[in-house]
């Protein structure tokens, strides 16, 4: 064989390299992006049944959040949750024009009011209380944080109930390519989407925090949205 051909399958060799080296890399790309996806999503579904639960037990416990996870499981559990409500009658033209509203009119018995009552799990539709708890996918026995806090509404003059829920990125994506969460951390960091990490009292800790949340505790106005949406 001479020179040429030799140098000519070596070239060739090396285009095949580089050929495969691109191929692995977009590849590996893809994969993890939709592993990370997947992980989201189921991440995201109980986070939503979480926000569910909080809603609930604020509504029988005079606007309060609940602000431990623990307790919030065993509300879950035990309790019972408004179903809906059955309202009978209401307030004609002349007596809205009185003056009348709906709480004197329940009062006067003039609209009934049946509160219909179910237990909480049904209302929230799970099966398993105590699976709320934990992250449903990637570190083993990795549990949500839950916080709740009070803040002064300038505008209205009252104080808000706020509430947070938390999953943590290094949780539900462990298991997947670290170079690759390292990346997706920078990359968070660019666009100004990580947090301050809570420390055990519920303190802010100098220090970024990742991952997926619903509610906030620094916006007044958030209303329980979740950080993807």
């Amino acid at each position: 064989m001479s020179k040429k051909s030799i140098f000519n399958w070596a070239l060739l060799v090396c285009i095949l390299g580089l050929a495969l080296v691109c191929f692995l890399s977009i590849y590996n790309d893809i994969a993890f992006d939709a592993a990370k996806k997947d992980r989201e999503a189921i991440v995201i579904s109980r986070l939503m049944q979480l926000r569910d639960a909080e809603e609930k037990f604020k509504s029988g416990h005079a606007g309060n959040y609940c602000g431990d996870i623990d307790s919030l499981i065993d509300w879950v559990r035990d309790s019972m949750a408004v179903d809906k409500i059955i309202k009978e009658g209401e307030l004609t033209d002349d007596q809205l024009e009185e003056g009348l509203t709906e709480q004197v009119a329940v009062q006067m018995g003039i609209i009934k009011r049946d509160t219909v009552w179910i237990k909480a799990s049904d209302a929230i539709g799970v099966t398993d209380a105590d699976s709320l708890k934990l992250v449903p996918i990637g570190k083993e026995g990795a549990v949500f944080q839950v916080r709740k806090d009070l803040k002064y509404n300038t505008k209205s003059q009252e104080w808000d109930q706020l509430c947070e829920i938390r999953a943590n990125l290094d949780d539900y994506m462990e298991g997947l390519d670290a170079k690759q969460i390292k990346s997706l951390k920078s990359d968070l960091d660019k666009r100004n989407k990580s947090r301050e990490a809570w420390t055990p009292d519920g303190e802010s800790e100098d220090e970024m925090w990742y991952g997926l949340r619903i509610g906030d505790l620094k916006d007044g106005n958030n209303k329980m949205a979740g950080n993807w949406e």
